[in-house]
């Protein structure tokens, strides 16, 4: 599991002089369990971590509401990148966004619909989602041709300030369906009492929407790049040393499942 560098990886980390050995590199997150708790804990930071660590680098990790975290990868001096984050070309520097150098994926997160079992949300295609309001979390990424059509009007969105109020918004009937990770409502409604409550009322729709990779987000300057590639190598030899291709999502898997 936890395996010496081989020297082919010596060799390539030793390309990589701006994240050295023995550095400490500062990443911001956000409490969104499973994958990540309140104290910045979690299976998504067990990975980052650990990834760092076969790099020789350690991680100081600051939890913040998902809009700051954001602000401060791209503020703090100090701060590197920002995690769990989905892909999107939008946000992507080596496409046509601006915000990040994103990393490899890490992990897996299965993002559909949450809606009331009395609700008569159905849907097929996109532009079905048109005759629907849409309960979104503001700053969040949900599906690249969903956020389009937000923003140009096709859909109308509800917004909420995280998945907590999102999930009692579509208990309320604000929205007629909400965008939500699986894991995360699973999670909710089994550790938060409010949630519990509107549960029975409530069901995941069986189409999802995406199954986003999650990555970290690093900042678009040299430094970002640097720790980016460092983390891309370490992660290519932990997943082909143990045999797999996705190790945060086998853990918050397991997580969910209690």
């Amino acid at each position: 599991m936890r395996n010496l560098f081989s020297l082919a990886i010596v060799i390539a980390l030793m390309s990589v002089p701006a994240t050295k050995a023995s550095e400490r590199l500062k990443l911001a997150t956000l409490d969104w369990p499973p994958y990540v708790m309140s104290d910045g804990s979690g299976p998504n930071t067990d990975t980052v971590r650990e990834v760092f660590a076969r790099a020789g680098v350690d991680v100081e990790i600051e939890v913040f509401p998902w809009n700051r975290a954001i602000r401060l990868a791209a503020e703090d001096p100090q701060g590197i990148g920002v995690y769990p984050e989905y892909y999107s070309e939008d946000i992507d520097a080596e496409k046509k966004g601006r915000r990040c150098l994103f990393s490899r994926s890490f992990g897996t997160s299965p993002v559909g619909f949450l809606k009331r079992k009395d609700s008569r949300f159905s849907w097929s295609a996109h532009h079905d989602l048109s005759r629907y309001v849409i309960g979104v979390v503001r700053g969040y990424v949900n599906e690249d041709l969903l956020d389009q059509m937000i923003l140009t009007g096709e859909v109308t969105a509800e917004l909420a300030e995280n998945d907590f109020e999102n999930i009692l918004k579509v208990a309320a009937r604000r929205s007629d369906a909400i965008v939500i990770d699986k894991h995360v409502y699973q999670y909710l409604t089994e550790n938060l009492e409010l949630i519990a409550k509107v549960a029975d009322q409530l069901e995941f729709d069986e189409k999802l929407l995406v199954e986003h990779g999650l990555h970290v987000c690093f900042e678009n300057t040299e430094a970002g790049r640097s720790a980016r590639d460092l983390f891309d190598r370490s992660l290519s030899e932990m997943l082909s040393g143990n045999g797999r291709t996705s190790p945060a999502s086998e853990k918050s898997d397991a997580s969910s499942d209690g």
